[in-house]
């Protein structure tokens, strides 16, 4: 075989490879997923001084469970602070923190990030969704919250992700 024809056999070999291993990395899930078979969603919203911050903490709370509830291959649930299920060995937990930026201000921002988190596994993921920033009416009725949930959660976990072309 010539030197060039050897070349361009490793080279179509290697393109091969890379098209195999590519999409299966792209979609596997983090190993804290491995074993689950609840899901708990966990939320903390600050600064504490809000007027009806429990409210609007659980209403995100509430937001996120019936996203990541859609497609999820075990069940989702809100778990309040001190809910022995959040350090269960089969439980992974979404802990969704929020802040509100500006809430002196006639449209305030919503400040959120998504990460997951299990108790039983080691640390597997160094970051979670990206931080995003939403503006939001004194309602919380601002449709930017249910897109930076649905972003934030395609990031986290692998039944929200769009597919691997």
């Amino acid at each position: 075989m010539s030197r060039s024809g050897g070349l361009a056999a490793w080279i179509s070999a290697l393109s091969l490879i890379v098209a195999m291993v590519k999409p299966s990395m792209a979609s596997t899930p983090s190993l804290a997923f491995d074993g689950a078979r609840l899901l708990g969603v966990h939320c903390l919203l600050a600064p504490d001084r809000l007027p009806d911050r429990r409210a609007l903490q659980t209403s995100i709370c509430e937001r996120v469970r019936t996203l990541a509830a859609d497609k999820a291959p075990m069940p989702v649930v809100v778990l309040p602070a001190g809910d022995p299920r959040l350090i269960a060995p089969d439980t992974l937990v979404l802990l969704v923190h929020a802040a509100v930026q500006g809430d002196d201000r006639p449209e305030p921002l919503l400040i959120l990030t998504v990460r997951s988190f299990r108790a039983t596994a080691a640390p597997s993921e160094l970051f979670g969704a990206t931080p995003r920033a939403v503006a939001m009416t004194r309602d919380d009725k601002a449709p930017g919250i249910d897109v930076a949930l649905t972003a934030a959660l395609a990031e986290t976990l692998p039944w929200r992700s769009p597919p691997t072309p």
